[in-house]
């Protein structure tokens, strides 16, 4: 993609500047210099027991910090949609923030419940499973927090400029990450019959969140542009909370509680095999 498209204004305000990861080769804009694009395999875990964040925090917290914020900064709170996903007859479960207004609300047959929104929305994906348990940031279900902003042709909300400013005002300000730590990678997204270019935004060896701006349709195997453009953000909850943490795997991060009583159990200091077999004995 042209570079035109991930130029956003707060890149050339605070004097960011465009790099190439010198291993997958991949183009990102940082206020740091870096080697690498900050995401494994490119590079390690680095805030394992060393949190890059001003303060520790819960599942729970992490949710209301992140929905507070973007209440603040003029969004509507949403209720999280059902995990099935009834209204689409493409899929059967929700798999992204975005899949509660696809088809209807980008359509624009069905309004918005709110616009700009946030939310914070169950997911099951079964397209990684292979990685559960493996990288220590893999879940088969999860929440993917998100603001989202429906840009309909008569009343502009925001777009790619607002979008990427947000986020870097919550994990800088909100959350104390130091700003020359993160990267925003250039990629493309498409699903569900859109697509658009996007940010993965990676610190740390981890990818924290992804900003897709949505602007094509596909009609007949070919893009066309979209009558309204949306702001298709997905924050990992579990991700972030881990990363706050500085845990060594985002398992402990989440499940800490029910992984302590596990260890209180059965008088073991990690949880493996043998742990969990010694678990069903005392559990059963």
């Amino acid at each position: 993609m042209p570079e035109g498209d991930y130029a956003v204004e707060l890149f050339r305000q605070q004097g960011f500047s465009r790099q190439t990861c010198t291993r997958c080769e991949t183009p990102f804009w940082s206020l740091g210099t870096h080697e690498t694009c900050g995401e494994t395999p490119c590079q390690e875990y680095d805030f394992i027991g060393r949190s890059p964040f001003k303060k520790r925090l819960t599942y729970r917290a992490m949710r209301e910090d992140f929905l507070s914020f973007l209440e603040a900064n003029g969004h509507v709170r949403v209720r999280r949609y059902p995990i099935v996903a009834r209204w689409r007859e493409d899929v059967f479960f929700t798999q992204a923030s975005v899949y509660p207004f696809q088809p209807w609300v980008i359509s624009g047959q069905v309004p918005p419940p709110a616009n700009p929104l946030a939310i914070s929305q169950p997911c099951v994906r079964f397209n990684d499973m292979d990685n559960v348990g493996k990288t220590g940031q893999h879940f088969t279900m999860f929440e993917m927090m998100a603001h989202h902003a429906f840009n309909f042709p008569s009343k502009p909300v925001y777009f790619k400029d607002r979008t990427t400013e947000l986020c870097h005002l919550f994990l800088t300000e909100r959350l104390g990450l130091d700003p020359t730590a993160v990267r925003y990678k250039e990629s493309w997204w498409q699903g569900g019959g859109n697509s658009g270019p996007c940010f993965e935004v990676v610190f740390g060896g981890a990818e924290a969140a992804t900003l897709v701006f949505m602007e094509n349709r596909e009609v007949n195997g070919t893009r066309v542009p979209m009558d309204t453009k949306v702001v298709d953000t997905g924050y990992g909850l579990e991700r972030l909370t881990w990363i706050s943490q500085g845990t060594t795997s985002a398992y402990e991060a989440v499940f800490g509680d029910a992984l302590a009583y596990l260890k209180r159990a059965t008088g073991a200091k990690h949880v493996d095999d043998r742990v969990l077999t010694e678990y069903s004995k005392v559990a059963g």
